[in-house]
């Protein structure tokens, strides 16, 4: 009987070792299928109506994007995911090592860090989305193995932009509400996953006496014509209300800027809501009458 049992004991051992063993070999395995391969982002689509130029523009990277992640996933499963930010050496160009087969790649560059869950479920980390780009697509074995993977991204999401007439002295804060844009962002699709509202809070306090507000948010947009609402609310120093308005039925398109002009603080002032870009159909202008405020 204890000779039974050492024999059993000596079989675990070796089941044990032999366990051991396969588990190492699997690894010295993927260590060799990896392979070194360089994704190198080149330049990417934006609209530069700030500048004055009209169409899409090619441009760099570097100034225009502080983030980026590169992700690849079989699936809905993420396999590798790498990150940059511009303090890094070379940002914009990631060697890394993978395992040679198909996946579907990710690349989200932005102005804010962004959590990558899946191809369509992309979203800020922090509570607050800015300019951002990206590309999809599929990536093969064979790209893979050439060893370099050029990247150009296009602008992800759509910003509403809001100027006014001089403010009073006694505005201190202003707080931009829309609805009917996302935080999330479905890559696959180009579009914003699902529906919700967002608010952002700039302070005023270091602004002139009587100087124009200008301040705006980005959103991504659940559809390639959308219209949002945007409630637009100053407050005084004690945070009470100066004026609101509720903007309805504004126009904005994804990769484009909504530009949003008027007399806001005018008893009798008027407003213009345009999408200032040629290449939309048509500029659209919607006069509002605010007399009644």
């Amino acid at each position: 009987m204890a000779m039974g049992c050492a024999m059993i004991l000596v079989a675990c051992e070796n089941q044990i070792a032999n366990e051991a063993a396969t588990d190492v070999a699997a690894d010295v395995t993927k260590e060799k299928e990896l392979m070194d391969v360089t994704f190198s982002v080149m330049n990417f689509e934006q609209t530069l109506i700030q500048m004055g130029v009209s169409a899409n523009t090619r441009a760099a990277l570097a100034g225009n994007a502080t983030h980026l992640k590169v992700a690849l996933f079989i699936g809905d499963t993420k396999r590798y995911e790498f990150a940059q930010t511009s303090e890094d050496e070379g940002f914009g160009t990631i060697t890394a090592q993978v395992v040679p087969e198909d996946y579907n790649l990710v690349v989200i560059a932005s102005k804010a860090e962004m959590t990558i869950e899946s191809p369509t479920n992309i979203h800020p980390t922090g509570d607050k989305l800015n300019d951002t780009f990206y590309y999809y697509g599929a990536l093969t074995k064979a790209t893979l193995e050439g060893g370099s993977v050029p990247v150009s991204l296009s602008r992800a999401v759509a910003r509403f932009d809001f100027r006014t007439d001089a403010k009073p002295t006694e505005v201190k804060k202003i707080a931009l509400e829309l609805t009917g844009g996302s935080t999330t962002f479905n890559a696959v699709t180009g579009l914003g996953a699902g529906s919700t509202t967002s608010t952002s809070t700039i302070s005023l306090s270091s602004l002139a006496a009587n100087a124009n507000i200008y301040c705006g948010m980005y959103t991504f947009l659940p559809a390639a014509d959308n219209a949002v609402s945007v409630k637009v609310t100053v407050y005084d120093a004690d945070e009470k209300v100066v004026k609101t308005h509720t903007f309805t039925g504004v126009q904005m398109k994804p990769g484009y800027i909504t530009n949003c002009s008027g007399n806001f603080f005018q008893i009798d002032g008027s407003w213009t809501i345009t999408i200032g870009d040629v290449s939309w159909p048509a500029n659209i202008e919607v006069p509002y009458d605010l007399s009644s405020l």
